[in-house]
């Protein structure tokens, strides 16, 4: 019996005697030229291998015939030597070089002279054990083989590929015990490592199109991030699994060539640009890497044909049936948005976007940039870079965009973006100027009379004339100085961004409330940490600072998210009496549901209307009383405290949800044409981020955005994932012998 080699013990009966063996060393066997076996006239004629350096301990008899032995063989001179050790500490030897048998019966006739039994050498040295033989045999496999660091390149290939053939073999084999016939198990993947070296070996006929299909899913997540080149290179090289970083570059210069051919791209040199001034907001970009990069694009600028754009994604708004087409109608936007980049240069963004993919309009990546520049947000430089745009536009006004199909598609433009942006594009006053409306004629002197209505009064027909028509003498409404960029988009077309006015009436209100604060010589610390508390409260982060050198407080910008919360649930009673407090809470509330009305697609015109001027009465609400009585009730605010977005608010806004009422106001927010420029120009105009390449390509972060924006869109299209299934992790501990 034996469990060798987990026991190093294996006892046998051998010819009725019982044996009893320790191995000391299992020995192995030589190579076959050099290799001897045992006599066939032993043992039933068999034959057995011989081992070298081989040692065991033998026992065997009882009381005084008992007999501990070792026995030993080592080949000299390419021939086995048999040894045997006996008496005290094994220090004496008999050894015979003709066979084990010979070298067992001398060992006897010392121990009992002239005694006539015999013994077998086989037996004694447990040359017929099948575990030890067994053993041997995988040693003497191993052992044939070269080491792995002494083959060449070639014959390291090609003995992994026999192993891993041999593996599916296996692994074929063995399914049928675990699995059921109609569970289509694959092998498709086992690592494994070499003298250190790691193997990732793939099973079955490779498909050219899933790999290109995983180099495009791991590109779209590489830009999503987005990651640099060189981080994703050691990313890359600290996990085999992921594509080589030469795949994913090369992967991105197929889509580029290849979207290239759909949607071009355009670089714009203005030589004579105007020289940049300060601009006195606060930057919405101050990292002063980004800042210095964008500085080195001043005069470039960069174009994508609406067009290419717009045949591009036709057929995906025709599967989703956003567009029809049986009624070939395409409810075109075009929006703006300019990023203060430090204070001196702007990031200058044009978009467009279909109006009808209600479901897509807050997401940026279906905002799909026209134009893109750094510089000043001005008339002149917006007019010169704005040029493409304007004669394509107005050729597919007047035209049509005319499909694959022969279908011939009627393009409705619309425009929305803050009011500055707006303004520019219009060629319009500023809106502190006296006629501060672009679509009405009401006066800064009547901004704040709530008894005046104000209706949408003035069209694209009555300002064209007098700009475009040189036989015309007639004057455009107050107000338009300069030629309408878009000229091609009707008046009513041009709708206010819903976001924006939100914010700066925010700002007015917030404004104002400080404003009294300061007026009344309260604006103290201990009001100033209040303010800071009851932000906590409402979980709003939110800070004041004073200015160095100066005795002016300046407080945290708040971004659209925290600036709803302040309306929601700001209490003015930690900072002013509780009837004074309740009125200003009641105007902040009912403008939060202003707010909220607009964004709705399901409000009545009507009900708003009537809402926001109830609104703007209670805004002007007049003190009551004599001052400095018992009996004097402070109103509100006067009414050249109203702004033009307020004025919008009352007046135009009821008169844009009726007539655009089937997208809804909230179709025309900029939120994310923002998000998509500010993205942009922190992830792009980094040095870490340019991209290889040679020339302009290389160096023009503009030329990158454009590409980005062109994968965005073939992702889209093709509905490339940006994810897999997670395999679910065994772990084996104890691999088995």
């Amino acid at each position: 019996m034996s469990t060798y080699p987990t026991s190093n013990t294996i006892i046998l009966n051998q010819n009725g005697t019982r044996y009893s063996y320790t191995i000391i060393k299992e020995g192995y066997y030589p190579q076959n030229n050099i290799l001897r076996y045992t006599s066939a006239r032993s043992c039933n004629n068999i034959k057995f291998k011989i081992p070298d350096d081989y040692l065991i301990q033998t026992s065997w008899g009882r009381g005084t015939s008992k007999h501990i032995i070792q026995c030993k063989i080592n080949y000299i001179e390419n021939a086995p030597v048999f040894k045997i050790l006996f008496g005290e500490n094994f220090q004496e030897c008999i050894e015979s070089t003709q066979s084990a048998t010979n070298a067992a019966n001398a060992y006897l006739q010392i121990k009992k002279p002239n005694t006539q039994a015999r013994l077998s050498g086989i037996h004694v040295f447990c040359l017929n054990s099948q575990e030890l033989e067994q053993e041997r045999e995988k040693k003497h496999r191993s052992h044939i083989l070269k080491p792995f660091n002494r083959l060449s390149n070639s014959m390291k290939t090609k003995r992994v590929h026999m192993f891993n053939d041999q593996l599916a073999i296996n692994f074929t084999n063995i399914t049928a015990k675990y699995f059921h016939p109609d569970d289509c198990l694959l092998l498709q993947e086992v690592r494994f490592s070499v003298q250190d070296k790691n193997f990732q070996a793939s099973f079955g006929i490779q498909s050219k199109e899933k790999e290109n299909q995983r180099n495009e899913a791991f590109t779209k997540v590489i830009d999503q991030g987005p990651i640099a080149r060189d981080s994703y290179r050691n990313l890359a090289a600290l996990q085999p699994e992921l594509p080589r970083e030469t795949t994913i570059y090369k992967t991105k210069k197929r889509i580029n060539e290849e979207m290239i051919n759909a949607i071009s791209i355009s670089i714009l040199n203005i030589s004579d640009q105007p020289s940049l001034t300060s601009i006195n907001e606060n930057p919405d970009i101050n990292d002063p890497e980004v800042v210095e990069e964008v500085l080195k694009y001043i005069g470039k600028a960069g174009y994508r044909k609406i067009t290419d754009i717009l045949l591009f994604i036709l057929p995906d708004l025709i599967n989703r049936h956003v567009v029809n087409p049986d009624n070939p109608i395409i409810n075109l936007r075009i929006s703006g948005d300019g990023r203060n980049v430090g204070r001196k240069v702007k990031h200058v963004i044009v978009t467009c976007t279909i109006l009808d993919d209600i479901v897509n309009l807050y997401k940026a990546d279906h905002h799909y940039t026209v134009i893109l520049y750094p510089g000043n947000e001005n008339y002149e430089l917006l007019q010169r870079m704005i040029t493409p745009l304007s004669n394509e536009l107005n050729d597919l006004v007047l035209n049509g965009l005319s499909d694959q199909d022969g279908t011939n598609w009627k393009i409705n433009p619309y425009f929305s973006s803050d009011w500055k942006f707006m303004a520019t594009v219009l060629g319009f006053n500023a809106p502190n100027s006296k006629y501060f409306c672009p679509w009405c004629l009401c006066t800064k002197e009547n901004i704040g009379n709530k008894y005046k209505t104000c209706t949408i009064e003035k069209n694209m027909d009555q300002i064209k004339p007098s700009f475009f028509d040189n036989n015309s003498s007639v004057k455009p409404p107050p107000g338009h100085i300069k030629p309408p960029l878009l000229q091609m988009i009707p008046l009513s077309h041009y709708v206010p961004d819903e976001l924006h006015i939100m914010l700066r009436i925010w700002d007015r209100l917030w404004e104002l409330a400080l404003q009294e604060l300061k007026t009344q010589n309260q604006f103290n610390d201990s009001i100033r940490m209040k303010i800071l508390a009851e932000m906590r409260r409402i979980s709003v982060s939110f800070h004041f600072w004073q200015e160095q050198g100066t005795q002016n407080w300046s407080y945290t910008s708040l971004m659209g998210g925290d600036k709803e919360i302040v309306l929601k649930s700001f209490n003015f009673e930690v900072v002013f009496n509780e009837e004074r407090a309740s009125l200003i809470n009641q105007l902040w509330r009912n403008f939060y549901q202003l707010y909220h009305m607009i964004k709705s697609q399901k409000t009545n015109p009507t009900q708003f209307a009537n809402q926001a001027k109830q609104w703007l009465d209670l805004f002007l609400t007049p003190s009551q009383g004599e001052p400095n009585t018992i009996t004097f009730k402070k109103g509100l605010y006067r009414p050249k405290d109203v702004t033009p977005y307020i004025h919008v608010l009352v007046h135009h806004l009821p008169e844009f949800m009726e007539q655009h009422q089937k997208f809804g106001l909230g179709a025309f927010s900029c939120s994310a044409v923002e998000k998509k420029n500010h993205d942009q120009v922190s992830a792009f105009f980094r040095k870490t981020m340019k991209d290889g390449g040679k020339g302009v390509e290389r160096k023009s972060a503009i030329f990158e955005i454009l590409h980005y924006e062109n994968r965005s869109m073939y992702f889209a299209q093709k509905g490339t994932t940006d994810k897999y299934s997670r395999p679910q992790h065994i772990h084996v501990k104890k691999l088995k012998n």
